[in-house]
């Protein structure tokens, strides 16, 4: 970079403007005298711009220790004044070197380290940078305050100065110094970042970013179920004023990288105004929308500036108005949900969110370059190529910052004595804990942790009042409420005398009627314990009782399952004796129509017998006749032989059949009384069945009557066991509670003592 050629050009023209009348030899010494003014005007206006950055470094104490934790506060603004401090030492012996030393590989200097006086222009090139590179390393103490060793603060603000910032400014920036003998690698692929929102914000961003996540949130940021707990700031008034001062400074950090005065400081300046503005309006409107109040968050507002300024950093010399509008209008936008993002879904804890304002924004300005660059600074390439080289630049700057600081982080953390304080200095808080740093405030603070922890209010605990002050006025308020409690403690004495007369009249009477509810809770006790027994005993005989209704109610069923059984015999015994009946009654009529057939077989046989009778008178006649006759009657004998032989056959067949007859007829008689009787005694034994069948039906009523009463019996003697069971529960309960009364009694009896004793 041609870092006179401006004034140059002015000068030539001031000299062109001179009186041409005027000898060649005072034109000269003219001309001579202007290039002289010109250069004594860079270099004060570089110095200037240096001083303007500087002052940054009270605007990012304020604004740090305003938006921690009161405790917090002393410890954020000495690490302010040491990295600042640290990172001049550092950068003057190792880091300016590397960063614009000559190379010839674009990726680290080799030259120029420990800076002499030899050069006064790079003597005060050295000022400006060195005052760039303590920005870098004071990014980090805001978002990692209220946990983080002093030393271990320092060792990040070495690795910054030393290693990780001077390394990628050399790749972006290295040819500022020397030209071509140390362009960097970034520089030759055309890679814009006038003021530097990769190279020093972006860069402290994402070192802080790796510091948060080594270190860890506060112990007090987050629950057990990830919700976040906000811790509010303890000052807002400071952080608005440093907010200020960074936006007074920003315009040195910005107009200031010009290195000479020139007509381009108007436009960045402008291009600076509005970024910041429209960053701060688009960060508030999104806070005044979502916010739970619908009201504009204070830490937002003052964020939405500082990422307008953070993101219009690296085109403000290369873009028009419209583009710095837009540029500081996205600004606010990546600040507001940037820092949600953080907070809330990656549970990272940035005290003043510095990780959005400076990584996250100073990355979106970078790219946003090739958005809105002019034609005439964009070159020979084209618009698309120019986002490709910014996005570039960008990827390498996390790569190489975040990375490099994780690494080097974890083996502090590791094997360095570790990076965070205890949990026991974390909560005192660091003034104290890593300084020892005293202020009416803390002084306060510890006195009314001590009176309250001791029960001491006496002379001891005042504090010292320093007059003409806020914390002198509060510091006597402290002192004049430690004399009220004093007085009144005082009269709590006397009073607390005039009771102890009455506490000894009031431990009496409660001793007594403490013995005698003791005594009454014992009687009762004693009674509920017999009761007890008792409702035991009944229990018992119920469930004997039970048990005997039971065996009653199984026997009844069986009896009644007999009954059933002879009722249906004795049904089965009715309709075989009334088919026995019925048979009976047949086999009557039978035997009856068998001697009725008997009696006309009588006849028959009579009327065969007469037959017979007369046939053998006849025969005897043919035998008369025979004789008679002759030889003649032969026929007449062997007729009257037959005749004969057939009557005495029909005789004899008479006979038989009498016989047959009689023996039938005296069967049938037998069995005609034997039938008679049969009928008799079937039907006495339908009779008995009947009334058996009687008999059966009223006894299984009997039983179905009985077994209802023995049913009803039984649940009556169940119901009548759990209701034992029931008084006999509520029996013991009662006793417990008596038990419970009892001890409660004791608890009150001592806690009364006790009281009365605290009291007095």
């Amino acid at each position: 970079m041609k870092i006179r050629s401006v004034s140059f050009i002015v000068t030539i023209i001031v000299m062109l403007t001179t009186d041409v009348l005027a000898s060649d030899e005072a034109k000269l010494a003219h001309l001579s005298d202007i290039a002289q003014l010109q250069t004594h005007m860079n270099y004060l206006w570089v110095l200037l711009a240096a001083a303007l950055v500087f002052i940054m470094q009270a605007g990012f104490m304020c604004v740090e220790s305003g938006l921690a934790t009161a405790k917090n506060s002393i410890n954020v603004a000495i690490k302010n004044l040491a990295d600042f401090v640290l990172a001049s030492i550092l950068f003057w012996i190792v880091g300016f070197g590397l960063m614009f030393g000559i190379s010839d590989n674009g990726f680290i200097g080799l030259t120029d380290f420990v800076m002499k006086l030899d050069d006064p222009w790079n003597v005060v090139f050295f000022v400006f940078q060195a005052v760039f590179v303590g920005t870098a390393a004071t990014i980090d103490s805001g978002a990692i305050a209220g946990r983080t060793k002093f030393a271990s603060y320092l060792v990040i603000s070495a690795l910054i100065s030393t290693l990780i910032y001077p390394i990628f400014g050399h790749w972006a920036w290295g040819s500022l110094l020397h030209g071509d003998a140390a362009t960097g690698w970034l520089e030759k692929l055309g890679f814009i970042d006038f003021a530097g929102s990769t190279v020093v914000h972006s860069l402290g961003g994402w070192v802080a970013l790796a510091g948060c996540i080594v270190v860890g949130p506060r112990h007090e940021k987050y629950n057990a179920d990830g919700t976040v707990n906000t811790i509010p700031p303890h000052n807002m008034t400071l952080a608005y004023l440093g907010t200020f001062i960074l936006f007074f400074g920003w315009f040195g950090f910005n107009c200031g990288s010009t290195l000479d005065v020139s007509p381009d400081i108007a436009g960045i300046a402008m291009n600076t105004l509005l970024a910041a503005s429209f960053g701060c309006f688009s960060a508030s409107i999104l806070s005044w929308l979502n916010s739970p109040y619908k009201r504009p968050e204070g830490e937002m507002i003052a964020n939405g500036v500082l990422g307008g300024l953070v993101g219009i950093t690296a085109g403000c010399a290369a873009v028009e108005t419209v583009g710095a509008a837009a540029i500081g209008t996205g600004a606010g936008i990546v600040v507001y949900f940037g820092t949600r993002f953080i907070e809330r879904v990656l549970k990272i804890d940035d005290v003043v969110g510095a990780i959005a304002v400076h990584g996250m924004c100073g990355a979106w300005g970078t790219i946003a370059v090739g958005f809105f660059i002019t034609t005439e600074n964009l070159g020979e390439v084209d618009r698309l190529h120019q986002i490709f080289i910014q996005g570039i630049g960008v990827a390498a700057c996390f790569t190489w910052s975040f990375g490099t600081a994780y690494v080097l982080l974890k083996i502090v953390d590791k094997y360095m004595g570790g990076m965070r304080v205890s949990i026991e200095d974390e909560k005192l808080g660091l003034n104290i804990a890593e300084h020892g740093a005293r202020s009416t405030l803390i002084d306060i603070a510890e006195s009314m942790q001590y009176a309250t922890r001791n029960k001491d209010f006496s002379d001891r605990v005042k504090v010292e009042v320093e007059i003409g002050t806020e914390m002198g006025d509060i510091a006597n308020f402290f002192n004049q409420m430690i004399d009220t409690i004093q007085y009144e403690q005082g009269r709590s004495k006397k009073a607390l005398a005039s009771l102890q007369t009455q506490q000894d009249t009031a431990d009496k009477e409660l001793k007594n009627f403490y013995t005698y509810l003791k005594a009454n809770i014992a009687n009762v006790n004693q009674e509920t314990e017999k009761i007890s027994h008792h409702l035991e005993d009944s229990a018992e005989m119920a469930q004997t009782m039970v048990s005997a209704v039971g065996q009653i109610v199984e026997k009844n069923n069986a009896l009644l399952e007999s009954l059933s059984h002879v009722a249906r015999n004795t049904t089965e015994a009715t309709s075989i004796v009334d088919r026995a009946v019925s048979t009976s009654s047949n086999g009557k009529s039978v035997v009856d129509r068998l001697g009725a057939s008997a009696k006309e077989i009588g006849d028959v046989v009579m009327e065969i017998r007469e037959i017979a009778a007369q046939t053998n008178i006849l025969a005897l006649n043919a035998n008369i006749e025979a004789v008679r006759a002759g030889e003649a009657g032969k026929g007449f004998v062997v007729v009257a032989n037959n005749v004969k032989g057939l009557a005495a056959k029909s005789t004899g067949a008479t006979e038989d059949i009498t016989d047959r007859v009689d023996q039938i007829q005296s069967n049938s008689t037998m069995a005609l009384d034997s039938i008679t009787a049969i009928a008799d005694s079937v039907d006495q034994m339908s009779q008995i069945n009947d009334r058996i069948f009687k008999t059966v039906q009223e006894q299984e009523e009997s039983i179905k009557n009985v077994s209802e009463v023995v049913g009803a019996t039984s649940r009556s003697a169940s119901m009548m066991m759990d209701q034992i069971h029931e008084v006999k529960d509520a029996v013991k309960m009662i006793s417990q509670k008596n038990d419970d009364s009892f001890e409660e009694l004791e608890n009150l009896f001592e806690k009364t003592k006790t009281s009365l004793s605290a009291t007095t």
